[in-house]
């Protein structure tokens, strides 16, 4: 398991929320883009690699931009990391502030255990407890498109680390490659493939790791511009 698979999902598990994707009460869409059978009903549905499908993520209402939210009522959220989060994104309302145990979220995305031991194990390499990081997200628009911002915080650690030691946590995929590009009046840490198409920004500020999944560095730049 790496932090961009885990990044992937959550991010499509995000924007398709955003959209308006149709869930039963109370659940978010699993990931991946259903396809309809001939009776209406949802087919099978596509799983990103290393990420699991969430069986019942509860959808979070829209709530004031900075406030926390909790995705199932024992998950005990973080106003310090909700309110880290930008009111506003290209001049348009962040939404959804979401704030929970990091391992507590990805056993709610039914994550197996073993790789959620095997995620602890390479936090540990780098000096960080993985039961102590706390997981945000939140959604932004940028001209009419949504964007998935992903956090980690983790108390008492620079997160910086994160992103030095990136390998040790989550190795490139051939012909990735890692570099330090100024985005949004920022120095980001941006995964790039071999045809040069970004698929991660990584931003690091105390204790606190920013991550977009993007492949526009419009809205890459966008949101870096209102990160603190």
């Amino acid at each position: 398991m790496s932090l961009r698979r885990i990044a992937a999902g959550i991010t499509l598990v995000v924007t398709l929320a955003a959209c308006g994707g149709a869930a039963p009460a109370g659940s978010t869409p699993p990931v991946g883009t259903p396809a309809p059978d001939a009776s209406g009903s949802p087919a099978a549905v596509a799983t990103p690699a290393a990420v699991a499908t969430p069986a019942a993520v509860a959808t979070p209402p829209p709530t004031d931009p900075g406030t926390s939210q909790q995705p199932f009522p024992s998950f005990v959220g973080d106003p310090d990391l909700a309110g880290r989060f930008p009111m506003q994104v290209a001049d348009q309302p962040v939404t959804n502030v979401t704030t929970a145990r990091f391992v507590e979220f990805l056993r709610a995305l039914d994550t197996p255990q073993a790789e959620i031991d095997d995620l602890r194990q390479k936090f540990a390499t780098v000096g960080m407890d993985l039961d102590t990081v706390v997981f945000g997200s939140a959604n932004a628009t940028v001209g009419g498109s949504p964007v998935g911002i992903l956090a980690l915080r983790i108390p008492g650690q620079d997160t910086n680390k994160l992103i030095q030691d990136y390998q040790l946590i989550s190795p490139l995929d051939e012909g990735d490659t890692l570099s330090e590009e100024m985005i949004g009046g920022k120095n980001v840490a941006v995964v790039r493939s071999a045809a040069g198409d970004a698929n991660e920004w990584m931003y690091a500020n105390g204790d606190i790791f920013w991550s977009i999944n993007t492949s526009d560095q419009h809205e890459a730049e966008a949101v870096f511009t209102a990160l603190p």
